[in-house]
């Protein structure tokens, strides 16, 4: 592919304005991670990152795209709660609770059990009792 030397020039002006405009974006989230101003979990700070990874891979993808004379890809907005980290880890808790429930209604089982054992032994120990007197 022939390179236009004059689009090939602004495109490096451009891009790199834009790049160093996004590199700063992210680098003011950094004192964010350090302010007491704000408050956060795992969840979110991989949900963040996540969603800018993805698009960053999707943007690449769309400049291999270009040099492969492929299709265009979809724009995507981030919002908390609609990335594939955070539904994959709801996931994984809500398995996780399930599993939870599951052993304490074993327990729950296996306790009711150990109760009519004891009452029956109360129960004989009664009668034993009755018996002797």
């Amino acid at each position: 592919m022939e390179v236009n030397e004059q689009k090939r020039q602004k495109f490096m002006e451009n891009a790199s304005k834009r790049v160093n405009n996004v590199m700063h974006n992210i680098q003011i989230l950094e004192p964010m991670a350090r302010s007491n101003t704000y408050d956060f979990t795992r969840n979110d700070v991989e949900e963040m990152f996540a969603a800018m990874q993805e698009t960053l891979d999707n943007t690449k993808a769309e400049f291999i795209r270009k040099l492969e004379g492929s299709a265009k890809s979809e724009r995507k907005a981030f919002s908390f709660g609609q990335s594939k980290v955070v539904n994959a880890l709801e996931n994984k808790f809500v398995d996780s609770v399930e599993t939870i429930v599951n052993s304490a209604n074993a327990v729950s089982e296996n306790l009711n059990e150990n109760v009519s054992e004891v009452n029956n032994i109360e129960e004989v120990a009664g009668n034993i009792e009755n018996i002797t007197e």
